[in-house]
């Protein structure tokens, strides 16, 4: 072989990733075969300094960006706009199968049979927030499980089961709601000013599934630091929790909410980038975006052309494609349902994105040690001048 050429398996012990990963490099055009004339049986060959130089790229961080690049069998998330659950593509499954199972699959287990008990809890504290239910509700139920402290696959399952109707059923609580059902439709129950329609349920079943995982997303990095460090279920899942709760994060939705239904109500299309367009991995429409407007598009035509026309506007302004946080905007606004609807989905459907990897981060020893660079004062003399 031209020794400027090297194997896919000797470009993966270069890189420290297992061969699939390089597969991934090669889908996002971050690695090129070289053009060489070889059998399908002797597998593809790549530039040494073409290795070589996605290497150091790796290794050389850009300036205000933390990078870290983790290996999981949970989610892959493709800039195309490719996104699958263990291999499954996500799309089909949250518009296949509830909620529930969705869950499970991303957990590595099987897809139904399981038992989702509710846990018995005490009234919730009155005047708090949706978030703060769901952080209330996990404390709460970790106090109930006498084996909080198990980090088995199984028990992280379970905790992820109780925590998950648990903050459901907080939510719907102080609605006076049932608590009895699928996750969809407590939810619902728990939003909706009236008991919601049957479209309805279904389109929060759909979100739920699309938000499970999404890849290495800051509270997902936030939960498998937890998990790192040995940390119970309940504290991995309120860590995750505590990073989304942010106006960038998973409250992001409410701005778009706020932009949607000004373009809905008549008002002024926005002179700048706004919530809800834009995404730091796809390199187009989010493919979760897509699928909730579609649903959009058969719950309310107002709304579906509002987001259109709001969708276009921004493409010709900046460039930029809807996200999921436009999607969760209007399928709030299509089911009337509240502002803070896309928060409450997208916490509550990604605590099963965490309990996946935090049961993923059990085979690994602590090490989330980043560095550093060091701009405050130079060294100086606490003494003073002698």
């Amino acid at each position: 072989m031209d020794g400027d050429l090297i194997t896919t398996a000797q470009a993966a012990d270069l890189l420290g990733v297992r061969i699939p990963t390089i597969y991934s490099y090669v889908s996002r055009g971050l690695l090129h075969p070289a053009d060489v004339a070889r059998s399908r049986h002797d597998g593809s060959v790549f530039p040494r300094g073409d290795v070589i130089a996605l290497v150091e790229a790796r290794r050389r961080p850009r300036r205000g960006h933390f990078e870290m690049t983790i290996e999981t069998a949970v989610t892959s998330v493709e800039p195309s706009g490719v996104l699958l659950y263990r291999g499954l593509d996500v799309a089909e499954l949250a518009t296949t199968h509830p909620f529930e199972e969705v869950a499970e699959i991303v957990w590595g287990g099987a897809d139904d049979g399981c038992d989702w008990p509710t846990p018995e809890l005490a009234p919730p504290p009155p005047g708090r927030t949706p978030r703060d239910l769901i952080l209330w509700a996990i404390a709460e139920t970790a106090v109930t499980d006498h084996a909080r402290n198990d980090l088995s696959s199984g028990h992280f399952r379970d905790a992820g089961r109780r925590s998950i109707r648990a903050a459901a059923a907080s939510l719907a609580s102080v609605n006076r709601g049932s608590t009895i059902g699928r996750i969809a439709e407590i939810v619902g129950g728990a939003l909706a000013a009236r008991a919601p329609a049957g479209a309805t349920v279904d389109a929060l079943d759909v979100a739920l599934g699309l938000l499970a995982d999404h890849e290495l997303a800051t509270s997902t990095l936030a939960a498998r630091a937890a998990a790192s460090t040995g940390a119970d279920p309940y504290a991995v899942l309120t860590a995750g929790v505590a990073a989304l709760g942010g106006v960038r994060h998973g409250s992001a939705s409410g701005a778009a909410y706020d932009v949607l239904r000004t373009v809905l109500e008549g008002g002024t299309l926005p002179a700048e980038v706004v919530a809800g367009f834009g995404h730091t991995v796809y390199a187009d429409t989010d493919p979760r975006a897509i699928v909730l407007l579609d649903r959009v598009a058969g719950i309310d035509d107002g709304v579906a052309a509002a987001t259109d026309r709001l969708a276009l506007h921004l493409r010709r302004l900046s460039g930029l494609a809807p996200n999921v946080d436009l999607g969760l905007a209007a399928l709030s606004l299509a089911c009337d349902l509240p502002r803070h609807t896309g928060e409450v989905v997208f916490t509550i459907a990604r605590l099963a994105g965490f309990v996946a990897h935090g049961i993923e981060e059990q085979g690994h020893p602590l090490r989330f040690r980043a560095r550093a660079t060091y701009t405050g004062a130079a060294s100086r003399s606490t003494s003073g001048p002698t």
